[in-house]
């Protein structure tokens, strides 16, 4: 056999095992070869054989006489990927995007304990807009946009207790999550508004919260739009899918 024949011939492979991966992932459970075959348009004899090349790797299980679900070893893989998706690297060139379609510094935040802790923040400078580590800034959760962001999953005897030090919280927290954007002034200064929008993670939970420090008369409806998507796109980037 060729070399290329030989490339073309693991190429096919390759397709009908995702094709038959991505058939076993959209069910979610155990699917039958015959159901599999149907799905996928191959020969029930060659969805079967790839399928138990698939079980011997741990990537595909048998689930009873003729049946398939994808196995433990993707949930493995996939953990490994999680672990290495970090929020900061990520976050860097929509962070400065955003900086330089509003020139306003773009901040990320995660939360510590009952503070939000501000890790990055862009700058500008003569080479253009950089990132910067950021070691010290941390604000109260209760009382900054950023923070109230990092609470949108908080519930139970938690919250309760945050709430009894901030009459209103559960109100606001309702609100920004419809409107999914926080907005409050920053510090002594009433011209500056920091609004603030959530990353979530692959499983929908807020892991860090996005700002924009811009002043309040020039704080526009796109610039709050432009905030969202940007965290939508980090979102997007650590495995989250609004559908």
């Amino acid at each position: 056999m060729s070399d290329t024949k030989a490339a073309s011939t693991s190429i096919q492979v390759l397709s009908r095992m995702f094709s038959l991966l991505d058939t076993l992932a959209r069910d979610g459970g155990a699917v039958s070869l015959k159901l599999i075959s149907e799905q996928t348009g191959l020969h029930p004899s060659t969805a079967h054989r790839i399928l138990n090349d698939l079980a011997v790797g741990g990537m595909v299980e048998r689930s009873g006489p003729g049946s398939y679900r994808l196995g433990l070893r993707l949930l493995e893989l996939g953990n490994l990927v999680r672990a290495r998706l970090d929020v900061r690297d990520l976050a860097v060139r929509p962070m400065q995007e955003l900086h330089r379609l509003t020139g306003f510094p773009v901040s990320l935040f995660i939360r510590q304990d009952d503070d939000a802790l501000c890790i990055e923040r862009t700058v500008s400078e003569r080479n253009g807009v950089q990132v910067t580590r950021v070691m010290g800034l941390r604000v109260p959760l209760t009382s900054s946009a950023a923070g109230k962001i990092l609470l949108l999953n908080e519930s139970g005897s938690a919250l309760q207790g945050l709430a009894g030090a901030h009459p209103g919280l559960h109100a606001e927290l309702s609100l920004i999550r419809q409107s999914g954007i926080a907005q409050e002034g920053e510090g002594q200064d009433p011209s500056l508004q920091l609004s603030a929008a959530p990353i979530l993670d692959d499983q929908g939970r807020v892991t860090a919260s996005l700002a924009l420090n811009a002043p309040a008369a020039r704080m526009s409806p796109e610039w709050g739009e432009a905030l969202k998507n940007t965290a939508q796109r980090v979102s997007s980037t650590l495995g989250w899918s609004h559908s």
